[in-house]
């Protein structure tokens, strides 16, 4: 049975939310008119993309890094001309280090008083999407959403997509550190289950709430720390799960969707395994992802993705999947 706030979250006729995978994304959303599409595909081909970025830790100073660059994984037609970070020393060294040369701010308001950006991509935290996504979005900039379990609030979620519709600035969710998006939400409606089981090293759990009862311990074969809804997953692990939250936006909703994580000392990196069922017959799904280099609470898969989907966005071609 859906609850209020499952409804409040899932893709909704007229909502500007997209959801992009690696290798699949989706068509512009219902909410931009022909006008609007045709100039941002027009501004695509005439003009080089500015983007900002929030948060200039390991996954923004990746992201940032790969904008602008010719050849693979890059972002060709595109700079970044703004960053914002509440550490100062922290924005301003990745400003330096980009040939682009952004400013770095410190203030929101500095930030979106820029003129030449287009895009942001957030890259902070669910606290940054709180503070800074409805301004964005307001200020009509397209928002390109990492950690998506901000959005399993529903009030954010209401805030962020009525202020898209407003302005007609698009909220794209990257698929993440998992696979199978495009499957998940073309049956969305004939879904019946939803688990994603998330395994993790310790080092990668340490300091999330929901892992503060085992801090300390030790643990020596894989121990079940959480099972339970998305929802809760999300506001207990905000720096591990966002997967949690990007699944049940493209599946059956926050409160429907099981989430069970795992610690594993000997996990060969950070497992997701996505399980769905439904009229449509049944998937699985498993990935095993390397930790990020700098940042092993997170999958390198993560930010791979990201600049994947600002790479379509940026590039508008042929697109792949559903």
């Amino acid at each position: 049975m859906e609850t209020a706030s499952d409804n409040a979250v899932k893709r909704q006729p007229g909502v500007n939310v997209r959801f992009d995978s690696m290798y699949e994304a989706t068509a512009y959303p219902v909410a931009m008119t022909s006008d609007q599409r045709s100039r941002q595909i027009s501004a695509g081909k005439s003009k080089v993309f500015g983007i900002g970025v929030i948060g200039c830790g390991s996954m923004g100073a990746e992201l940032a890094a790969a904008v602008g660059r010719n050849g693979p994984g890059g972002i060709p037609d595109a700079r970044v001309t703004a960053l914002l970070d509440v550490d100062v020393e922290q924005g301003r060294a990745l400003a330096e280090s980009l040939d682009s040369r952004p400013g770095s701010y410190t203030e929101q308001v500095e930030f979106l008083a820029h003129g030449e950006m287009d895009i942001v991509a957030e890259c902070a935290s669910q606290a940054a999407v709180r503070a800074h996504g409805a301004a964005v979005l307001e200020s009509g900039r397209s928002l390109l959403l990492m950690s998506s379990g901000a959005l399993m609030d529903p009030e954010l979620f209401s805030e962020l997509t009525s202020a898209s519709n407003e302005s007609g600035a698009q909220i794209i969710v990257p698929s993440g550190a998992v696979g199978g998006i495009d499957a998940l939400r073309a049956v969305q409606d004939d879904l019946e289950s939803v688990e994603i089981i998330s395994t993790k090293r310790l080092a990668a759990l340490e300091g999330a709430p929901g892992f503060a009862d085992w801090e300390g311990k030790e643990i020596g074969e894989p121990v079940t720390v959480y099972e339970g809804p998305a929802s809760e997953a999300v506001k207990l692990f905000p720096a591990n799960v966002n997967v949690a939250a990007t699944v049940s936006l493209a599946g059956i909703g926050p409160e429907r969707t099981t989430v069970r994580v795992v610690a594993d000392p000997e996990s060969p990196g950070n497992v997701h395994e996505i399980r769905a069922r439904g009229g449509f017959g049944e998937f699985n799904f498993r990935l095993v992802n390397r930790p990020h280099p700098k940042n092993p609470k997170t999958s390198h898969l993560a930010v791979l993705a990201a600049i994947e989907s600002l790479r379509t966005l940026v590039n508008p071609g042929l697109r792949v999947g559903t």
